[in-house]
């Protein structure tokens, strides 16, 4: 009589912060290992009840450089950091700075506000601020006695 292999594969656990927030914010992998280093910058996301908090890491860069779009629930961070560096009586031996177009996408949830949002860039540090639509925010409600 033949043995046969009674061992079940099961499905590898899953983190269900990344989930949460890829299903979320629609952040794809293709964003993070679709583009060369340094294509996207890197971006932290936070909730709060009122709404979004959005920052992101562009050193290095003046206001003028930094563009936001805010369409149909996607916001676009796009970002350009030229090349300035002297090339008489240089001779360089490496060269790590990043330079070019940085662009960032994401899927905000259906209860971001389309007004109000801000955007401030201090130290390298772009903050955007997304308020969620105020019919989306908890209310608390009176229990009273009949």
């Amino acid at each position: 009589m033949q043995k046969t292999n009674q061992t079940a594969t099961l499905p590898q656990p899953r983190d269900p912060f990344q989930t949460l927030f890829g299903r979320l914010f629609g952040d794809s992998l293709a964003e993070f290992y679709g583009q060369p280093e340094g294509g996207t910058p890197r971006t932290n996301i936070a909730e709060t009840d009122a709404g979004y908090e959005l920052s992101f890491e562009l050193p290095g860069l003046e206001e003028k450089d930094i563009h936001v779009d805010f369409h149909d629930k996607t916001l676009t961070v796009t970002a350009e950091r030229k090349d300035q560096r002297e090339e008489s009586g240089k001779r360089w031996h490496r060269v790590e700075h990043r330079y070019g177009q940085f662009t960032r996408t994401i899927t905000l949830p259906n209860d971001a506000a389309h007004s109000g949002i801000e955007a401030v860039y201090k130290q390298g540090v772009l903050t955007i601020l997304v308020p969620k639509a105020p019919e989306s925010r908890p209310t608390k409600i009176q229990v009273r006695g009949a």
